[in-house]
């Protein structure tokens, strides 16, 4: 094999192109006694494969069929399957059942006959068809069993009377006579009535007997006759229920402002008219005493009858009531819109928007009054002065109250050596440090002393602080103190100092292949899994590999 496909050397079945379409004409590596051949797939079909003009024949019972050059479908036939085609099922072909003799069947999961018998008809217990239907009075039609039998009623044409009159009974032959006739009932005779009229049906619904001075009320569904009452009772209403008598109140005139009572004290006795007096009086829940004084209100509450219900007293206030700080912000002491004492007051010590009637904005040093007219308000003071230097009133300030230094210089001690220059109402910065030149750093050397440092004549220089002292210094280098080249196959692997020389090969966990020589000249380079090998490329493809190609490709 000296003329192989360079697309096969070296690779695998799995490698190789895959055939842009399946050809007859396609030609396969064919081995026969041990001598390798070219064959087209075509030839090597007609030989090892069906040949598409092969038919599959639809035999007895079955369609369709045809040639293997396509798809083949085979269907039972409608009727198809006969008695030829099927087995026997195990019955004894025959006729089976008469007038005498009942058919026993039966059948397996197929509905196939797989045993016939016969049981002799039994009639006991039926009717014989010559037993007649017959009509007897006031019926028509009948006759014997042998088919359908109807009985008719035999009812009377004529039209029956009208009226409370005549009429007679019926015959014998009918159901009713057209001219019958209801008698009228007797309401007196207990005999022809029964049950209770309705009071729908202008009866009362029930059975009552009269009571003599009752009177007739409406009950559950019904009427009723309640008892009786004496003479000179009035009626009293049961509500739903029934109705009492009661004395009735007759009395002659009375004079003004008395009231018809029981007595006073003491024990049950008749009812008569009297004077009211305190004890007539509900309890109110109101503690007897005085209330009210030139230094204390009373407040009094009252019911929606004008009663009294409790009474207190409150401090008589003149003006405004200091109560103490308040907290706007969590509403401590708690306030409430439109509840609080007149003249009461608080003033705010942390700012906050609890909601006083309507007030929102609380700042402090505000006064919350409760004012006469029953609702919280601000008396704004957190944009007034409230103390100067801690006085309050008419205050009149000196230079020393502040802390300046006075005009005159009254007053002075220390040494004084300020220079101000430009406005100093206005000045926000100083323009000059005395002793200051340029490229000067000023600093503290001690408390309350200053001193300068001056810029170095060398460029890329940095201040620092040496412990005791700022010192100009060069740029800072620092050198390696230790170098290792850890698990990259080169050495040292551990941390050495001073002048090291890396020295090893790069091993493959750290993108080296881990080879001292580059290999003889063609070799590959290929992976055993774990480390790189160089070694010699593959002889070719083998027959095998080109027998597996085949196999793959079909």
């Amino acid at each position: 094999m000296t003329n192989v496909p360079s697309n096969l050397i070296p690779t695998r079945i799995s490698q190789l192109p895959t055939a842009p379409v399946a050809s007859a004409d396609g030609m396969l590596l064919f081995n026969y006694q041990g001598v390798s051949y070219q064959v087209r797939a075509g030839d090597l079909l007609q030989v090892a494969g069906v040949p598409t003009s092969r038919q599959v024949i639809a035999g007895t019972g079955l369609t369709g069929g045809g040639q293997l050059n396509q798809n083949i479908t085979l269907s039972v036939a409608s009727g198809g399957i006969g008695t030829v085609q099927l087995a026997a099922s195990g019955a004894t072909p025959g006729t089976y059942g008469s007038t005498t003799q009942i058919p026993v069947v039966t059948v397996d999961s197929t509905g196939r006959i797989t045993s016939v018998s016969t049981v002799t008809a039994s009639t006991s217990g039926m009717v014989p068809t010559s037993t007649q239907v017959i009509a007897g009075n006031g019926l028509e039609g009948g006759g014997n069993l042998s088919s359908n039998v109807t009985l008719t009623a035999d009812f009377e044409d004529n039209v029956p009377l009208k009226g409370t009159t005549g009429g007679s009974a019926g015959t014998s032959n009918e159901l009713a006579r057209g001219d019958h006739q209801h008698p009228p009932v007797d309401l007196s005779n207990s005999d022809e009535i029964d049950g209770v009229l309705p009071i729908d049906q202008g009866g009362t619904g029930r059975s009552i007997t009269s009571t003599p001075g009752g009177i007739v009320y409406g009950g559950s569904g019904d009427l009723a006759i309640g008892p009786a009452g004496a003479n000179g009772q009035v009626l009293v209403s049961g509500g739903t229920g029934s109705y009492t008598w009661g004395s009735a109140l007759l009395q002659s005139d009375q004079p003004a402002n008395v009231v018809f009572a029981g007595p006073t004290s003491g024990a049950a006795a008749p009812t008569a008219f009297r004077a009211l007096v305190d004890a007539d009086l509900p309890t109110s829940g109101v503690t007897p005493g005085t209330y009210g004084s030139s230094s204390a209100i009373p407040v009094v509450a009252i019911n929606d009858k004008g009663v009294i219900t409790s009474v207190s007293t409150a401090s008589f206030q003149t003006g405004l009531n200091f109560q103490g700080t308040w907290n706007a912000s969590t509403n401590t002491p708690t306030l409430t819109s439109s509840s609080g004492v007149n003249g009461y007051y608080y003033i705010v010590s942390v700012a906050g928007n609890t909601n006083l009637d309507g007030i929102t904005d609380w700042e402090v040093g505000d006064w919350a009054v409760f004012a006469s007219t029953g609702v919280w308000q601000k008396i704004d003071q957190s944009n007034t002065v409230t103390s100067v230097n801690g006085q309050v009133g008419a205050v009149t300030l000196t230079a020393s109250d502040v802390g300046a230094v006075p005009l005159n210089g009254t007053g002075a001690t220390g040494t004084w050596a300020i220079s101000i220059t430009g406005n100093a109402a206005t000045a926000t910065k100083a323009t000059n440090v005395a002793g200051g030149s340029a490229n000067r750093i000023v600093y503290n050397t001690s408390a309350d002393t200053s001193d300068f440092i001056v810029a170095p004549s060398t460029a890329n220089r940095f201040l620092k602080w040496d412990g005791s002292a700022f010192a100009w210094a060069g740029a800072i280098t620092t050198a390696v103190s230790a170098f290792s080249a850890g698990t990259t196959g080169f050495t040292p692997n551990s941390l050495s100092t001073g002048d090291i020389t890396l020295s090893g090969t790069l091993v493959p966990a750290h993108g080296g292949t881990g080879l001292t020589s580059p290999g003889t000249s063609g070799n590959v380079l290929t992976s055993d899994g774990t480390n790189w090998v160089s070694s010699a490329p593959g002889a070719g493809v083998t027959t095998d590999d080109v027998i597996a190609l085949a196999i793959a490709l079909g």
